[in-house]
């Protein structure tokens, strides 16, 4: 079994914190586990969006499933994170790959597409677990001054699974067929999970362990109203949740309809703020040196705001790529940063306060799934993008306000 060092003993050497983390084997594993798990994640989506049209013919019975896969992180993230802080996390991450790797092998035994939308609704609700389990263990296997550079880390793995997984799923159907593409998939839950089996991975038991849930989840919320710092971090999570979500429904409105763009041109767009977002991902570490990251994920949601104001209001596709560029650096600033605002939690309540961020995106995500067609059909894409971006950057501003407010080493970095 793969054995952590403690933090303590883990000393950085004068080099990036960066490479320090990548020192610890249980990290490397973990964060590798994690690559491999989101390149298959989209593999699963390229291979059910091309069965559930094969079958219907319908781009409405596709769109279901972004609701499926946000209706659980709505419904269970602030539960899900209770029932993480009371069961080991590591053991959490391994049953969930184990039992996603049994559901994705049953995805192409089904002939009805209601038992397809069945077996993805499990596996999102057991992806409420997995989540905060996985983020919540990071702080316990680095430094914490490489935290802000081990959340980058993930970060990259996450957008490189954007690049890499929608392409592969797509060579694997067309040149092996959509059994095989599902075989692959299910390898990526199961080698992580006989992986992250033999981590040794340190957890703080509460000593309330044997209370009731519902007194755990107030416990939880009483950290949450206490500190101001998780509190910005929590809603500019959602704001970052907003632009994707926009950007992710509208995008190809704007290009093709308000541009004259081509399905191409929108490509671009999305291939454009993916490198954002990888830059975002590399230079988080960097910035984080010198600056306090609440008031640098306030900055990040402010560039990803104003990056979507003027795509909104831009008539110039290269003006579009340029933006979508500064939107996918900023997501990834409020990402990284936020998320180790979060993971400062205690590490017996960690796991609650990481779930109630899954609850704040699935119901951003659910909520922009739902209305961004109706409202646009209603007021034009243009403005409720510009809505949406003005939105986003006038709560930006105002955190980061609130945030030289309460704190007058804003230009100095955290501990973590």
């Amino acid at each position: 079994m793969l054995k952590q060092p403690s933090n303590k003993q883990f000393i950085l050497k004068p080099r990036s914190a960066r490479i320090s983390v990548l020192n610890s084997p249980a990290f490397c594993v973990l964060w590798l586990s994690e690559a491999v798990s989101l390149i298959g994640d989209r593999i699963l989506m390229i291979a059910l969006i091309n069965m559930v049209y094969d079958w219907s013919g319908s781009a409405s019975a596709v769109s279901v499933l972004a609701l499926i896969k946000a209706v659980p992180a709505l419904l269970l993230g602030t539960l899900a994170g209770v029932f993480v802080d009371r069961w080991s996390r590591k053991w959490v991450m391994v049953l969930s790959n184990l039992i996603l790797f049994i559901l994705v092998l049953a995805i192409p035994l089904t002939k009805e597409l209601f038992l397809v939308y069945g077996i993805y609704f499990v596996m999102a609700i057991v992806s409420q677990f997995f989540i905060p389990a996985r983020s919540a263990c990071i702080p316990e296997l680095v430094p914490e001054k490489a935290l802000l550079a081990a959340n980058s880390l993930f970060a990259a793995a996450f957008v490189g699974a954007i690049a890499i997984g929608p392409a592969l799923g797509g060579w694997i159907i067309d040149r092996y067929g959509m059994e095989t593409a599902y075989r692959v998939d299910a390898l990526t839950f199961l080698v992580p999970a006989i992986a992250v089996s033999l981590l040794s991975i340190p957890q703080k038991r509460s000593a309330q362990t044997g209370g009731s849930l519902g007194g755990d989840w107030r416990e939880g919320m009483a950290v949450v109203r206490a500190d101001p710092e998780i509190r910005y971090s929590l809603l500019l999570i959602g704001t970052a949740a907003l632009l994707i979500a926009a950007l992710s429904a509208l995008g190809v409105i704007l290009v093709r309809e308000n541009l004259g763009g081509s399905a191409g041109d929108f490509g671009w767009v999305m291939s454009v703020t993916g490198a954002g977002m990888l830059c975002g991902a590399v230079l988080s570490p960097i910035v984080g040196k010198r600056f306090n990251r609440s008031m640098l994920a306030a900055c990040g949601a402010a560039l990803g705001g104003g990056a979507m104001l003027v795509m909104a209001l831009s008539n110039q596709l290269g003006m579009v790529m340029a933006a979508g560029f500064g939107l996918g650096f900023g997501f990834v600033n409020v990402q990284v940063n936020a998320q180790t605002t979060l993971q400062k939690t205690p590490d017996r309540l960690r796991g609650r306060i990481l779930g109630l961020s899954q609850t704040v995106m699935g119901s951003v995500t659910f909520a922009a799934a739902g209305l961004a067609g109706v409202l646009a059909g209603w007021l034009g894409t243009t403005v409720v993008l510009a809505g949406a971006g003005a939105a986003v950057l006038i709560t930006a501003l105002v955190i980061l306000y609130l945030v030289k407010k309460i704190d007058v080493h804003w230009r100095q970095p955290c501990n973590i």
